[in-house]
């Protein structure tokens, strides 16, 4: 689980902010708000981000994102970019960015932090708390005179001069130690467990138009039937009249100009040798079986996804994500939850993800107050905030610096500008 990100010079965070999923000493909903950790801290499972257009809400999700690629991206050359992007409307645009994320590993404490431009890792650190203090897993450095990475590994990992000169060989300027570690044969208990949490309880980010997800839940379904009905009872609460998920196999036959390129690709590829000789793709495609009532009569009609409205698309969607996150404990940000979804289905989303979730943890960006009305998923430690500063810069807080109580209306003290982070209007 998270316990808090802080980001520093990336895209609109100029100055150094707070995001935190640690729940203060409130009670408000405790019982199916808060995971408690092995240490006693008491962290939120949800967390929702409200801001004006152009405030940053999205950014936060990207800086989410953006470690999250970069300790699984490894680079074939040291002069490729490393997707960082600082503050652009100053001088802090020529320096790197400052990241640092605490969470918890089957319940052990870790620390994480990066300092990084478009080019260079300057230092990457990561720390576990065998108790209340940290212990040094690995630092790693940039020597400007050598222009390379330097690691040293903490007294209490146990690592060959063999092991640490393949990761210290293998980690260029532009590359995680974690990315290059997963590229080594080499077992790290304490590296490991950490790669193993990014990989599989850390969750890409979902934002408003992703083209690729529906193809996430497509795989689970495929996986099991267990998956299928889990996905069909989450689709039905979108569009009730869907009784069936299926994939069909099509046949698209290859124009002859097309052929032409593909002759020309050199080297050998099944798939491309396949294509050639049957001059024609084969692919599946997402299908949805309707039950009809009409005149008495039941019957079923089948349509692809493309006949699908967007709405009931997208609410498929998210049904992959939502349970692999319930079922592994994991992270997952995305980005305006309610893109295409009517608003009582993102209120029933959410009550669901608390209900069901033990360790999972939620953050999404919205601009739906009206879920500012809903008692039941709120809690003011939960409830952040972004506002674009005169610099261009964000600030964000929480509600949970405002003195307000909490049996009174979010809902208004938000329209009424209370907390800020609303649009201006002449």
């Amino acid at each position: 689980m998270i316990l808090e990100l802080k980001i520093q010079n990336f895209l609109s965070f100029k100055n150094e902010v707070t995001f935190s999923f640690e729940a203060t000493s409130d009670n408000t909903l405790e019982n199916y708000y808060i995971a408690i950790q092995p240490d006693g801290t008491k962290l939120l499972k949800m967390a929702m981000v409200y801001g004006a257009n152009a405030s940053g809400k999205s950014n936060l999700i990207k800086a989410f994102e953006f470690l999250n690629d970069f300790v699984h991206e490894l680079p074939e050359e040291k002069d490729t970019i490393t997707h960082f992007v600082p503050f652009m409307f100053d001088r802090t645009k020529n320096e790197p960015g400052i990241f640092e994320l605490l969470f918890y590993v089957n319940g052990k404490k870790h620390k994480y932090q990066l300092k990084i431009d478009c080019g260079t890792v300057y230092e990457e650190k990561l720390y576990y708390y065998p108790g209340t203090q940290p212990a040094i897993v690995f630092n790693r450095y940039f020597d400007d005179n050598k222009q390379i990475s330097v690691i040293e590994f903490g007294s209490k990992i146990k690592i060959s001069n063999q092991a640490h000169g393949a990761i210290q060989l293998t980690t260029l300027k532009n590359t995680s130690v974690l990315a290059a570690y997963n590229r080594v044969n080499i077992q790290i208990p304490e590296i490991k467990k950490v790669v193993d949490w990014f990989k599989e309880q850390y969750m890409f980010s979902i934002t408003p138009y992703d083209a690729e997800l529906t193809a996430f839940s497509d795989g689970k379904i495929q996986e099991n039937i267990k998956n299928k009905k889990q996905a069909l009872k989450f689709i039905q609460e979108a569009d009730f009249n869907i009784t069936d998920i299926f994939f069909k196999e099509l046949i698209k036959p290859v124009p002859d100009n097309f052929l032409k390129v593909l002759n020309a690709v050199p080297g050998v590829d099944e798939e491309i040798d396949k294509i050639r000789k049957e001059k024609a793709i084969h692919y599946e495609e997402t299908y949805f079986t309707h039950k009809i009532v009409n005149g008495g009569k039941v019957n079923s009609f089948p349509l692809s996804k493309e006949r699908q409205s967007r709405g009931t698309m997208r609410f498929y969607g998210l049904s992959g994500p939502f349970f692999y996150t319930i079922e592994n404990n994991a992270f997952l940000p995305i980005d305006e939850i309610g893109s295409a979804l009517h608003p009582l289905l993102v209120q029933h989303f959410l009550r669901e993800f608390l209900k069901k979730s033990k360790n999972a943890q939620l953050l999404f960006t919205t601009h739906n107050i009206s879920l500012l009305l809903e008692k039941d998923i709120l809690r003011k430690d939960a409830i952040w905030f972004t506002e674009k500063e005169e610099d261009g810069s964000t600030a964000m807080y929480s509600m949970a610096e405002y003195n307000i109580r909490k049996e009174l209306s979010f809902y208004n003290a938000y329209k009424q500008g209370k907390f800020g982070a609303i649009p201006e209007f002449d």
